[in-house]
C-alpha cells in the first residue's frame, strides 16, 4: 500500500453561533429564541429590547449573529448595523422588519446588513433560510425540516 497519499484526518470542530436577538416586542423575542432553540447550533446569549442596548451588548458579549429589527424607537436597527459593522470584528446581522419594500431593503444593505427577513407569513421558513444561507446547511441541524 502506497502510503504516501495517506492524510491524517482533520478533526472538524464544530462551535456554536453566539447570537444576539434583539426587538422591542417580548412576543417576536421569544418566537426568535424558540426557533433558534429548535436549530441547535445558536447559542442564545442576549436579547435586547433596543439598539443602545444591543450595541452595548455586541460590545460586552461578541455574538457571531444578531437578528435584530430593523424598525425601532430612537436609534433603529439600520442605523445599529452601521456601528456594528464599523468594529473590528463585527458580527453577521440579519435585520427582521415588517417594512417589506426596496427602500427598507436598499437602506439596510447600505448600512452592511447580510441579510434581511420580512415578518410576515413563513416567517420561520425565511428565518431559517437566511441561517442557511448565511451559515450553511449543517448549521440549522436536520431536526428542522421535520417543523416546516
Amino acid at each position: 500500500m502506497n502510503t504516501d497519499l495517506l492524510r491524517p484526518i482533520e478533526t472538524i470542530r464544530v462551535t456554536r453561533v453566539r447570537t444576539l436577538v434583539v426587538d422591542d416586542s417580548p412576543s417576536m423575542l421569544k418566537i426568535l429564541a424558540q426557533i433558534l432553540q429548535e436549530l441547535g447550533d445558536f447559542d442564545l446569549v442576549g436579547t435586547a429590547t433596543n439598539a443602545y442596548q444591543a450595541l452595548q451588548y455586541v460590545s460586552a458579549l461578541s455574538p457571531k449573529l444578531v437578528l435584530m429589527d430593523a424598525q425601532m424607537p430612537g436609534l433603529n436597527g439600520i442605523q445599529a448595523t452601521r456601528f456594528m459593522k464599523g468594529s473590528e470584528h463585527p458580527p453577521v446581522v440579519i435585520l427582521i422588519t415588517s417594512h417589506n419594500n426596496s427602500a427598507t431593503k436598499s437602506l439596510a444593505e447600505q448600512a452592511g446588513a447580510d441579510g434581511f427577513v420580512s415578518k410576515g407569513g413563513n416567517f420561520r421558513r425565511r428565518v431559517i433560510g437566511a441561517l442557511q444561507r448565511l451559515f450553511g446547511p449543517s448549521r440549522v441541524g436536520r431536526s428542522t425540516w421535520r417543523h416546516l
